[in-house]
């Protein structure tokens, strides 16, 4: 029998895993990868936020998210406040290999 992982792991391999990558679930994973060495501006944020909104909604149907952030100071990274079982939490997630 299969361990279940934490919803914080989950979604972290969620987001990390390119969509498509996995042969016996396509649809697992975020495009995130996209963004990878693009310059972090305007659309790219949005972009961001929308790949994440997309890609936890789609794989781990018991969380309600509440929000999502792309933080940009000397990292850049992916903050994200969801609601499981009532209860809320935070995440945060670095992303590399993007331009600042």
């Amino acid at each position: 029998m299969e361990k279940r992982i934490g919803t914080e792991e989950s979604i972290r391999r969620i987001l990390e895993t390119p969509l498509g990558s996995r042969i016996m679930r396509p649809e697992y994973g975020s495009r995130l990868f996209e963004l990878i060495d693009k310059n972090v501006d305007e659309e790219w944020v949005l972009n961001a936020i929308s790949y994440t909104y997309e890609a936890i909604e789609k794989n781990e149907p018991n969380v309600k998210l509440k929000k999502v952030e792309i933080l940009t100071a000397d990292i850049t990274s992916i903050k994200v406040t969801y609601e499981e079982n009532g209860v809320e939490n935070e995440m945060s997630l670095e992303l590399t290999n993007v331009a600042a």
